[in-house]
């Protein structure tokens, strides 16, 4: 089968073509030569203001470091019922992650309230031991050579309230007494104002 001539596309058009083709396409402007179509104008971004969310003041500055001891008298009433709790939350068996997020919604929550005392429960957890004689042969080592360490909230969880994050809102905390759970709890003694003002959690700036 021959090969066709190669014929260019100018040679097709017959003079009353050409002269169609351009009275049709005077008014057309090549692409390449149009200027680049703006970006559509960005929408504003609403501000969203939550009507249960805490003033600013209670985020600013620095706060005291919290008390990890409660006044004998405190602690005894709320231990024989005298003096309730105003919430109670259950950490036990949550992931760090899980337990600190609900601890900060619950004690935010507790401020915009007005609530003072809450019961926090992180669990006992159970024993582990990390080994603190080194320099002991294993096989010689005795339970007395390692350390006991208690559940992860149990230790973390006083970490976090003398945290920059909780710490503007606590005063004081202190283990349960046994009725409330014992090593396993904390009392939490809540501040009523923000730190070196007189603005309590129920204002609103």
């Amino acid at each position: 089968m021959s090969k066709k001539p190669d014929i260019k596309r100018k040679e097709l058009l017959s003079p009353q073509d050409h002269a169609v083709w351009n009275a049709v396409t005077k008014d057309v402007t090549p692409l390449d030569a149009r200027p680049e179509t703006p970006p559509p104008p960005k929408a504003p971004i609403p501000r969203i203001i939550r009507s249960d969310s805490l003033p600013y003041d209670w985020f600013l500055g620095s706060a005291p470091e919290p008390t990890a001891k409660l006044d004998r008298k405190t602690h005894r009433n709320i231990a024989k019922g005298r003096q309730e709790f105003d919430r109670s939350v259950d950490l036990h068996g949550m992931t760090q992650d899980n337990a600190l997020s609900t601890l900060q919604r619950v004690i935010e929550g507790c401020i915009l309230r007005g609530d003072k005392t809450i019961l926090v429960v992180t669990g006992k957890g159970g024993a582990r031991f990390s080994q603190t004689a080194a320099a002991t042969p294993v096989a010689y080592r005795t339970r007395n050579d390692f350390d006991n360490h208690s559940g992860v909230l149990k230790r973390m969880v006083p970490v976090w309230l003398a945290s920059a994050d909780l710490k503007p809102f606590v005063h004081s905390y202190a283990p349960a007494a046994q009725e409330h759970g014992g090593e396993g709890a904390l009392y939490v003694i809540l501040r009523r104002r923000v730190p070196g003002s007189s603005k309590t959690g129920a204002d609103r700036g």
